[in-house]
């Protein structure tokens, strides 16, 4: 057991300060505090019904995007531990307080896809949800430049095991590194570039098709989350790339690692017919943009090219190899 002299000084017991409550961080915490939606109180009867009526194609072309949402949402939530670990490590009390809300926003968005899909599309067990799974093994350049990875289930897993590791050194340094690589792939990357087209599709599908409006609504109001969580891990990336500029280049090889999952529209982001794909390659530039804009980083101009180039396209349904 610590004596009372081991034990922290009492002055520094108190972590919240005025300086913290006036800073950007807290302002999040404030936001995400006043934001509060619950799934089980969303009325899921008119999309039901819609469901009921929609042809299999428009059945297929939905849940074949919200089924990896509802995964992707229920994995982030279970990967944030390490993110949290390093907040704490480093002693910004304000970036643990806004992270502590960052995963029941997360837990939220698994809700809420669990429960659509269970009272509209009668999906219920793993065994149903997987039926719809398109493969992304099977979406291939066929030149062989790039190759379409797995970010959010290999790659948040991978670094957030290398953020752990850090945290468990003590060392600031390892930890600060391995928090911008964590924070540039989920917050800047899979958040904030490549999950942005398939919220528009979806929407701009329901709008189109004049259906599902709660599966809407639900879509809209994650985006408003989302959008705290991008700029959270994008303003903490500017801090400690500002102190240390080599991070910088910790964050492009991120981002270059899974370079050929923004290049070409992805298997599930083209199961819906009738839209410009375009239109969502320009949104993914320009996200692109924006994400290093607010890490204070230079954007790699090569990689806005190679996403806005019409010539460069995935193959989709094929076996790899």
């Amino acid at each position: 057991m610590a004596t009372f002299a081991q034990l922290r000084p009492v002055e520094l017991r108190f972590r919240l300060d005025q300086e913290i409550m006036a800073g950007p961080i807290y302002r999040k915490y404030e936001k995400a505090a006043r934001t509060v939606w619950d799934p089980k109180e969303l009325d899921y009867g008119r999309d039901g019904a819609d469901w009921a009526r929609m042809t299999e194609r428009q059945r297929m072309g939905i849940a074949t995007i919200t089924v990896r949402f509802e995964a992707g949402e229920q994995e982030v939530t279970d990967e944030l531990l390490p993110m949290l670990a390093a907040a704490h490590a480093l002693g910004r009390f304000d970036w643990v307080m806004y992270i502590s809300t960052f995963i029941h926003e997360e837990a939220r968005h698994s809700e809420f896809f669990t429960l659509w899909h269970a009272r509209v599309a009668g999906l219920r067990t793993p065994a149903e949800k997987a039926a719809y799974w398109p493969l992304r093994e099977h979406t291939v350049d066929p030149l062989g430049r790039f190759k379409v990875g797995e970010p959010v289930y290999e790659g948040l897993p991978k670094y957030g095991d290398r953020l752990k590791t850090a945290v468990d050194s003590g060392d600031a340094a390892a930890i600060e590194a391995a928090f911008v690589q964590f924070a540039t792939l989920y917050c800047a990357w899979v958040e904030g570039v490549l999950t942005m087209p398939s919220y528009e599709i979806v929407i701009d599908t329901t709008e189109l098709w004049d259906v599902l409006p709660t599966l809407r609504k639900g879509f809209r109001r994650i985006l408003g989350d989302e959008g705290r969580h991008i700029t959270f891990g994008t303003q903490a990336n500017r801090i400690l790339i500002e102190q240390n500029p080599a991070y910088e280049t910790l964050a492009h090889e991120v981002i270059d690692e899974y370079r050929g999952n923004a290049v070409g529209m992805l298997e599930y982001q083209r199961n819906v017919p009738g839209l410009d794909l375009h239109k969502y390659q320009r949104q993914k530039a320009r996200h692109y943009l924006n994400r290093c804009r607010e890490m204070g980083i230079e954007a790699d101009r090569s990689l806005v090219d190679q996403i806005l180039d019409p010539e460069i396209d995935l193959v989709v349904g094929v076996e790899a190899g």
